[in-house]
């Protein structure tokens, strides 16, 4: 199973994928020298002490080559069209990923979750539901950001088929993936990362790769009410189950913010009930799960003012959803970031519809200002703390201030956890 781990092996990227594949790799006795490319890390920064005369970085602008090379690893934020993916491909060296990978050896079962909007949540449902039924122990997580488990692959070969692993799987995974979960969850497809995808039909061609290859005995659980994920069940040789938001959710659920997104639960439900959860185990998991962090996160109440962290809305879709989880005229909403792409129109007429007031900021804030009537003016370098003291001053009692951005946080932070835990911080402060 790992014979194909011999010789040299590349990395392109050394984020967190990156670091996690040579970590893998460092453990397989078979593999001659683990060769790192990426212009933002040089040997001194590489944070492993062991077996370091294995492990070398290259500076992946500077001319470098995969001479020697036999396998590469394309980390997820690399593009098709890097010179060293091309070179790869040119030379005949085999491309694969931590996905790629992972997906090709892992003997247990695999689930797989994707979609534009809503993956973590549904991904985190449904691992709970099968912890619900099959035990904790035999279920595990994984995938997008958070750490590959090729892990499991090092320590438990032997794993029995029973054991599950489900995947929250972005486009950036996808798009060159010759392998698909045992079963798939596709909940929609908008458009996103359209500053990366050349086009939006390309953003939804590395969408369908989550059930391009399944085989007889695998199933895809699509969206009956996406026209894009519905053509995705063309051609397949899995077993196709749709689930529609239109069905009415006979559970009780945990909280308010958890009824508003009804395709979510009905996707992690149709997929439970496809993998043997009972009935009983679902409305366990329903009626008490609070939620994911960073999606519509309570944080405090504060002088009858409830606070709340939706740091991972990346997207004008799912800052509706935030929208519409609160009643109308009570929301102040934090708008900005760096665009990506989208259009906004739909979220402009939410916000008119529902009285919503807004605080922009960052890169998005003049934007936001010139689309938005009557938005908090801020300027484009405003801090964060200035940002959060400015809704405080707007908020009257029984008013809630979400952080739902609907853009990347790049401009201002690492990350979206990083955007939300500073969020949390700060409104602690207050």
């Amino acid at each position: 199973m790992q014979s194909t781990l011999c010789g040299i092996i590349g990395i392109l990227g050394f984020g967190v994928d990156g670091q996690t594949v040579a970590e893998f790799l460092e453990a397989q006795p078979e593999v001659k020298e683990v060769r790192v490319f990426d212009e933002r890390v040089t040997n001194a920064e590489i944070p492993f002490d062991k077996a370091q005369d294995r492990l070398q970085c290259e500076n992946a602008k500077m001319g470098t080559s995969l001479d020697g090379v036999d396998l590469l690893f394309r980390s997820p934020g690399f593009p098709l069209t890097h010179p060293l993916v091309k070179e790869a491909k040119e030379r005949g060296i085999p491309i694969t990923s931590s996905t790629t990978y992972f997906l090709e050896h892992f003997p247990g079962r695999t689930i797989g979750v994707t979609g534009s909007n809503g993956k973590t949540t549904c991904s985190t449902l449904i691992a709970e539901m099968l912890r619900a039924e099959f035990g904790p122990e035999n279920v595990e997580e994984g995938g997008n950001d958070r750490k590959p488990r090729l892990d499991l692959l090092t320590t438990n070969y032997s794993l029995p088929t029973t054991h599950y692993v489900v995947l929250e799987l972005s486009s950036f995974q996808l798009m060159d993936c010759p392998y698909s979960p045992n079963v798939a969850v596709v909940l929609n497809v908008t458009p996103n990362h359209l500053d990366w995808h050349t086009s939006m039909e390309e953003y939804a061609e590395a969408k369908r790769q989550i059930v391009a290859h399944q085989g007889e005995g695998d199933i895809a659980i699509l969206n009956a009410d996406d026209p894009m994920v519905r053509t995705f069940a063309d051609g397949l040789r899995s077993t196709v189950r749709f689930f529609d938001i239109r069905e009415t959710i006979n559970y009780q659920l945990s909280t308010i913010n958890f009824k508003s997104h009804p395709s979510t639960i009905r996707a992690a439900v149709t997929a439970a009930r496809v993998l043997g959860v009972s009935e009983e185990n679902i409305a366990k998991v329903l009626s008490t799960f609070r939620g994911v962090p960073h999606r519509i996160e309570f944080v405090r109440e504060l002088d009858h003012v409830k606070w709340y962290n939706d740091s991972s809305c990346t997207t004008p879709e799912s800052a509706i959803v935030a929208c519409n989880a609160f009643p109308v005229g009570s929301l102040i909403l934090l708008l900005g970031g760096r665009d990506k792409g989208m259009d906004f129109s739909k979220l402009y007429e939410v916000i008119q519809e529902r009285k919503i007031r807004v605080v922009p900021y960052g890169e998005m804030s003049e934007t936001f200002q010139k689309n938005i009537p009557d938005t908090y003016h801020l300027k484009p370098d405003t801090s964060f703390e200035e940002v959060i003291a400015a809704a405080r001053s707007l908020a009257k009692p029984g008013d809630n201030v979400v952080l739902s951005p609907a853009c990347t946080s790049f401009d201002m932070f690492k990350n979206a956890k990083e955007r939300g835990k500073m969020f949390e911080t700060l409104v602690k402060k207050l």
